[in-house]
């Protein structure tokens, strides 16, 4: 395990996050590791760690799509753009695509509420994805032009 910096006050988000840095996501040793180090139960280091909408324990797709779960989005079509998402890749929210390429997730608002539903494919924001635009995003990605 990785040498943590600043063990105070609201250090164990901080840790969460190095440790995820690590491989991708954060695994049960990690999570052992830290509970001891804080001196906190593993459920303790769980339940900090499963608030995060930005944590994760499962291994993630070479592109992650994350798709705003805000009000202004869901009003603008975020549902049938999940929907299309899930058809189209075989996939559910929280899932990765067999072969490893795409995970879909979601993330807190955006910042984007005028141009919803609003969609990042690894941080790079996508405006305005209905369910009418994912194949054309779909086919970005396989392009590798996001």
């Amino acid at each position: 395990m990785m040498q943590l910096k600043n063990q105070q006050g609201g250090a164990l988000l901080n840790a969460l996050r190095e440790c995820q840095k690590e491989c991708g996501h954060l695994t049960p040793a990690h999570l052992t590791a830290l509970a001891a180090r804080f001196n906190k139960s593993l459920a303790e280091v769980y339940e900090t760690a499963s608030f995060y909408s930005m944590l994760h324990f499962r291994p993630a797709g070479k592109y992650v799509i994350e798709i705003c779960r805000s009000a202004p989005c869901h009003v603008a079509g975020a549902a049938q753009t999940i929907r299309a998402l899930e058809e189209q890749l075989g996939i559910r929210m929280g899932e990765t695509t067999a072969d490893g390429q795409i995970s879909l997730r979601f993330t807190e608002c955006i910042g984007q509420c005028q141009n919803g539903p609003s969609v990042l494919v690894n941080g790079k924001l996508h405006a305005n994805v209905t369910q009418d635009r994912v194949p054309e995003l779909l086919e970005q990605i396989f392009r590798e032009e996001v």
